[in-house]
């Protein structure tokens, strides 16, 4: 029997999901209900990411065209669901989740959240493509396509463009918080720290005018839900300022800027500190292959694997970071 569904949706998604799931679905036993009840829940919060807003915005179901009752986004994407039970880390869960967007609202986004979509699930190099192969007139002067389009540059450290196109979306919206914070990480980054403290305490001084609360936590203060200041760098500047921040802290914090290359070689620099050579050793070489470009996640890989004496038996590996650092002129 076919269970055919139909999402129902308010705000921001009302009319953009016409889903219609034909395939047979099969029943999912009572021991898996954590499972659903987790799955919903973030998927929810990878719609948020996904479309670049809040999730407090997100108000999101599912419902069955046979019955018109609610029914979990598990038994929706049933699919979806049996791989994201299989992906052990946040992100890659997220990006099932995006796939299956990408197939029912995809088409509905507006192009700077499509590039937003591609540089928070590590593509950043694809997102300047899609930047570059359909703005049209209006995208030129929307502020939000600049700010999309300077934080591929930032991830990839194209720091001058990314600067260029974090200007021109100030120059059209003056008080355009995120690419604030994007200028003041990029100025970070170009050693003009003084500059980026400033923008931080600007951007937080607007943000929290209204904010009742005198203290907050590092999650409140750079989580996407927040919305305050959702900076890899203020949040990597949060947690080494802090002796007694935890590595599950770290890790955490993580969920938050796994797309950043800047907050992941800051991760596995923590660690080399703390004395984890091999876990360290581990988040280097997995940025390495994910983003090669990023020189700290290169050398340290290489140099680790060097004083961990890996080089044997990761021939592969050595042959690869050899040919980066060849080709890119660095010195290790």
């Amino acid at each position: 029997m076919r269970n055919n569904t139909a999402i129902s949706t308010m705000g921001f998604f009302a009319n953009l999901f016409g889903l219609r799931n034909n395939r047979k679905k099969r029943a999912v036993p009572a021991s898996a209900l954590t499972d659903i009840d987790i799955f919903d829940k973030e998927f929810l919060a990878a719609a948020s990411r996904y479309t670049s807003r809040p999730r407090g915005d997100m108000n999101m179901r599912v419902r069955s065209e046979e019955t018109n009752e609610v029914i979990p986004f598990a038994l929706a994407f049933p699919e979806a669901f049996e791989e994201w039970k299989q992906a052990k880390s946040i992100w890659d869960k997220r990006g099932i989740i995006y796939k299956v967007l990408d197939n029912s609202i995809g088409e509905s986004l507006k192009l700077w959240q499509v590039i937003e979509r591609y540089n928070i699930d590590r593509y950043p190099e694809h997102a300047l493509k899609i930047a570059a192969e359909h703005a049209t007139g209006p995208d030129l002067t929307d502020a939000n396509f600049h700010m999309a389009v300077a934080r591929a540059y930032f991830i990839l450290t194209r720091y001058k463009e990314a600067q260029e196109r974090a200007e021109k979306a100030l120059s059209l919206v003056p008080n355009h918080m995120k690419a604030k914070i994007l200028l003041g990480d990029i100025w970070h980054h170009t050693h003009q720290q003084e500059r980026a403290h400033d923008m931080y305490n600007e951007v937080l001084k607007i943000k929290l005018t209204s904010d009742a609360r005198k203290s907050l936590t590092i999650h409140e203060l750079v989580g996407f839900d927040s919305d305050l200041l959702h900076s890899p760098v203020y949040a990597v500047a949060m947690l080494r300022g802090d002796t007694a921040v935890t590595e599950s802290l770290w890790d955490s914090i993580a969920c938050e800027f796994y797309h950043y290359p800047h907050f992941r070689s800051a991760h596995a620099t923590y660690l080399v500190q703390k004395g984890d050579y091999m876990k360290a050793f581990a988040k280097f070489m997995t940025l390495s292959r994910e983003m090669p470009w990023f020189k700290e996640g290169v050398i340290n890989s290489y140099s680790l694997m060097q004083q961990l004496e890996l080089e044997p038996q990761m021939t592969e590996d050595k042959v690869r970071l050899e040919e980066i650092i060849r080709r890119e002129h660095w010195t290790v």
